[in-house]
């Protein structure tokens, strides 16, 4: 779980499903802590960005191909999701 503080609306709109800090809301900005699951918060360097399918392809032990589909802002994101995937199951990425 990650804290993150955010706009009360947004939490509303977005985040609902999601449990807050007890006595973390601020009346003067309108502002409460949200214990959300890693991931659900997009980092700030990919605000406005629109993700995208990525197939990526490697190699098993036994010589046969597979593939991975991610959901990333670019083809380089991608790939830093990709290679240590492949390295934690013993795959080999290769391109195609």
């Amino acid at each position: 779980m990650e804290t993150k503080r955010m706009r009360y609306a947004q939490y509303k709109k977005h985040y609902a499903d999601c449990r807050t800090v007890s006595g973390s809301y601020d009346k003067a900005d309108r502002t409460i802590e949200v214990l959300a699951p890693e991931g659900r918060v997009k980092p700030s360097g990919v605000r406005g960005e629109h993700f995208h399918n990525y197939q990526l392809f490697f190699t098993y032990q036994d010589g046969k191909q597979g593939y991975c589909i991610y959901r990333a802002v670019s083809r380089e994101n991608a790939m830093k999701q990709h290679l240590p995937w492949c390295k934690e199951n013993g795959w080999t990425p290769c391109e195609v």
